[in-house]
């Protein structure tokens, strides 16, 4: 097993954040949907976006890579013939997103995976699909899954608790098919900001939905259909990945990001909004940000309900902090990569924090009494990064297990955190 120590004694740097996941393998979805090129600008290539890269270009898409500029052209010609297996990875996105849309076929699709994401369940989509004419073949609601359309849309009510992902793929696959206007009612609707993100990229590949009151989203067919039409995408940095650079700096010292839009379409950058009510210095200009570490943190409250992807890097934040801080929305954590309240918690008591949950929160505070500490990241990659910059601004040595769980989502964090002043040993 790998092991990786990290000592973060001072933090100073600037670092480039990668592309944001959600975006790029969304704008990947619509690529293959879209008759016509798409030139993406910024493109992602984590674990999750080559994943995502190698799927539709084995559904005959022609993907093209140019280095200076750093960009991809895609080529489609937007068919929704879909056959075979595909292989998403440790994605949940792709398997959610993807399971709607390749069940635009009348050909049997399997998706599969691997790690943890065979342990996630897919439920959801095993009973919406077979109200739109898909026929549905898995084992207990896990991957692997075999679908069969062609999918025909409808109006729909739907519970929107469990994932924002399976909306992303009705919408997309429904508006490419249908002849008239959708309505579908969605109810407790979480992660709101990444179905914004689904709504706004899919405006630029000609798609109109629209939100009306009580959460009602009308989908109309689609626009430009003579096919041809070249998109251009630019993918602007992670907000999910900046977050605990953001930290590291807000306790250890000072870091600038660049490469991040703000505002952001993205919920994650709510971090800024968390780091200021701390009195956390931030300055935010020309597409970077600057947070710089105060004489005093104060403790916080947040809801991560619609971002809790931000949970782990705001749990070390927390434990900077004076007092105790409450973070809300654990019921988002458990079906992550790992059961993520659990692994928390787990974390926060092994640098020697307290935590406690209570109903949908947990009340964090520290400080950290250790000198040296033995992390399980449970093959998390938001477990692996936040546990990588608790120490920041301190001698602590922190010893992450499975630390390349992070290339995930960002395989250079640990070169990105070097530049910030990490010592990092690999062993």
């Amino acid at each position: 097993m790998t092991n990786a120590k990290v000592i973060m004694p001072v933090v100073n740097g600037t670092v480039k954040v990668p592309p944001s996941k959600s975006c790029m393998q969304r704008v990947c979805a619509l690529a293959l949907l879209h008759k016509g090129t798409t030139v993406i600008t910024n493109p992602g290539y984590s674990q999750d976006d080559i994943a995502v890269l190698n799927l539709i270009t084995q559904q005959g898409v022609k993907v093209e890579s140019f280095h200076q500029p750093n960009t991809l052209i895609i080529h489609s010609n937007g068919s929704t013939n879909f056959s075979g297996t595909i292989h998403v990875g440790e994605s949940g996105l792709a398997a959610r997103m993807f399971l709607p849309i390749l069940s635009l076929s009348n050909q049997s699709v399997t998706v599969t995976g691997e790690g943890t994401l065979l342990k996630r369940s897919m439920q959801w989509l095993l009973e919406v699909l077979p109200e739109l004419n898909v026929r549905v073949q898995s084992e207990n609601g896990y991957l692997p899954i075999s679908v069969k359309g062609p999918l025909k849309p409808r109006n729909m009510m739907l519970d929107g608790a469990q994932s924002s992902q399976y909306i992303t793929g009705l919408m997309m696959a429904m508006c490419q098919v249908t002849n008239e206007p959708i309505q579908l009612r969605i109810d407790n609707i979480v992660s709101r900001p990444y179905l914004n993100m689904t709504i706004q990229l899919m405006s630029m590949f000609g798609y109109q939905v629209e939100q009306n009151d009580n959460d009602v989203f009308v989908l109309h067919p689609k626009l430009n259909h003579s096919g041809n039409e070249i998109v251009e995408v630019d993918i602007e940095g992670d907000w999910s990945a900046a977050a605990p650079l953001l930290v590291a700096g807000a306790i250890g010292g000072e870091v600038k990001l660049i490469g991040l839009k703000y505002p952001s379409v993205q919920g994650d950058a709510a971090i800024i909004d968390v780091l200021k009510r701390t009195g956390v210095h931030v300055e935010i200009k020309n597409n970077s940000v600057l947070v710089v570490k105060p004489n005093h943190i104060n403790a916080f409250e947040y809801n991560a309900i619609d971002t809790p992807d931000l949970f782990p890097a705001l749990s070390i934040l927390a434990l900077h902090a004076s007092g105790t801080s409450r973070i809300s929305g654990v019921k988002r954590l458990f079906d992550k990569e790992s059961n993520r309240a659990e692994s928390i918690m787990e974390l926060i008591r092994a640098l020697g924090g307290t935590v406690e949950m209570r109903e949908d929160n947990l009340f964090i505070s520290g400080p950290i009494n250790h000198q040296q500490v033995l992390i399980n990241t449970f093959h998390d990659h938001r477990i692996v990064m936040a546990a990588a910059i608790a120490s920041a601004g301190s001698g602590v040595e922190i010893i992450l297990n499975n630390p390349h769980a992070v290339n995930k989502s960002y395989p250079n964090f640990f070169e990105d955190i070097i530049q910030l002043g990490a010592q990092v040993y690999i062993s």
